[in-house]
């Protein structure tokens, strides 16, 4: 790393992973001068010019700095304070053996001209939200750190269940690894679906994507359970209806592109399409399964409904309470055998 480094973002573990990384490097016993963001500029500026009694150098981290704005919209600063001028012929000459890192939780505005000047002389880190498009590469790798590796179907499974959260934190889905890790038993090296079902338990994702998975077998008996917390509560009933109906509707171009008697890569890519660009190629392991449990009239008349159950909310004339019967017209009282 470089003297001086730039942290931001909301994924605080890869932001703490490189604060870490840069202590290593800078302070011989992982402390740091740190600085608030009333600190100020002149005293920081003396904090990592510094130079050690005892040799070596020394670590500066000033948290949320002013001249590195979080985003809020408007336009960009472009011209720098007589400080910032000054600070920044400062930060050109940090002694060698020292370190400072700016840490911000939020998105910089990488438009001000302070960070454009600054990124001459600077290791930027952005520790960027992780979705389930990028969330693979870190599972895989942490896996491989451990000795294991992801089947095919547990990979279908773990892409399918993370399209229902909308940012994942890396150190929650780090640390149920690692538990489910500390279970399997001695010998294994590959992780497969069984291995896997326990995770992120009672999590409201994962009991978005077991209800899903419950009801699109119209499985009435394990699809109840779950109603409640999921459909009885505004702050989470748009969210939640949304998937569903996200699903319902990748179910039904499933079932009419068959019926065209379309092929596979052309399938996957109007698909991919309909999802809004994002890959199709897992979720369509679980339609399959589910494919002959729904016909064709019956997804259209369910998707029309929930639409106009939403629509009925937004009007004041039908209750997020509504949800659960109308799931219930399509279930079966039967258990999946």
């Amino acid at each position: 790393m470089k003297s001086v480094v730039i942290i931001y973002g909301t994924e605080e573990y890869l932001m703490e992973t490189a604060r870490h990384q840069f202590l290593a490097q800078y302070s011989e016993d992982g402390m740091a001068q740190s600085f608030s963001k009333d600190g100020a500029a002149a005293k920081v500026a003396e904090a990592f010019e510094a130079t050690s009694l005892f040799g070596g150098g020394g670590a500066v981290i000033w948290y949320d700095c002013p001249f590195l704005p979080v985003r809020r919209g408007g336009r960009s600063r472009s011209k720098l304070t007589k400080e910032e001028e000054w600070f920044l012929g400062k930060l050109a000459a940090v002694p060698e053996g020292n370190g400072i890192c700016f840490y911000t939780k939020g998105k910089i505005d990488t438009g001000c001209i302070f960070y454009k000047k600054v990124m001459a002389f600077a290791d930027v880190v952005h520790g960027e939200a992780v979705t389930e498009k990028t969330i693979m590469p870190y599972v895989n790798r942490f896996l491989k750190q451990k000795g294991y590796v992801l089947t095919s179907r547990g990979t279908a499974y773990l892409r399918a269940l993370f399209q229902t959260w909308s940012e994942i934190p890396l150190l929650y889905v780090f640390s149920e690894l690692d538990k489910m890790c500390i279970t399997l038993p001695e010998g294994t090296t590959q992780v497969d679906v069984k291995d896997l079902k326990h995770l992120f338990a009672g999590t409201m994702e994962k009991n978005l994507f077991t209800f899903m998975d419950f009801f699109l077998h119209r499985d009435g008996i394990h699809t109840l359970p779950f109603t409640s917390s999921l459909f009885s509560k505004t702050d989470s009933f748009l969210m939640n209806t949304g998937y569903m109906a996200s699903r319902l509707r990748l179910l039904l171009s499933y079932k009419e592109l068959q019926q065209a008697h379309m092929g596979r890569s052309q399938m996957e890519s109007i698909m991919t399409k309909i999802n809004k660009g994002r890959s199709v190629k897992y979720v369509l392991f679980h339609l399959q399964k589910v494919a002959s449990c729904w016909t064709i009239e019956e997804l259209v008349e369910l998707i029309s409904r929930i639409f106009i159950l939403q629509r009925n909310i937004r009007r004041g004339t039908a209750a997020v309470a509504d949800m659960v019967p109308l799931i219930c017209l399509y279930c079966s009282n039967k258990g999946r055998v």
